[in-house]
């Protein structure tokens, strides 16, 4: 569970603020589902909390200062149409897509190096990227 905390309005875009209720960890969020499909994340309210599914935006990469470590949960997670896999980095959860680990099939851990973080899913509300 997730409580909105702030959110900045771009044109056409946003990034939302959420807390962690149980770890306490503020995550920034990128949410693009307005630019997409006509069923967006607007109706998210400073304040109230969220069951929300976080994509990480990156790559598998060896070990570096700016990878962090992912510890497999289940790979057969479908969200929408897409194939994810949930993963735990600390004691945070967040998605990536399956396609992301070709050559990583049979890891427990790899290391992710993450330019982002999508808001892909919110209570019920599936982003349209993954329709």
């Amino acid at each position: 569970m997730h409580e909105c905390i702030s959110v900045k309005d771009d044109e056409m875009t946003r990034v939302v603020k959420l807390k962690n209720i149980d770890t306490g960890t503020v995550e920034e969020c990128f949410d693009d589902s307005k630019l997409v499909s006509e069923t967006s994340f607007d109706f998210m309210e400073i304040g109230k909390q969220y069951e929300c599914k976080i994509k990480l935006f990156g790559k598998v990469i060896e070990e570096n200062s700016r990878s962090v470590l992912c510890t497999v949960i289940d790979r057969n997670i479908v969200i929408g149409s897409r194939n994810m896999v949930k993963i735990k980095v600390e004691n945070n959860i967040y998605y990536i897509p399956e396609k992301k680990l070709v050559g990583y099939a049979d890891k427990d851990t790899f290391m992710f190096h993450y330019t982002r973080k999508d808001l892909i899913q919110v209570d019920d509300v599936i982003h349209g990227d993954m329709l």
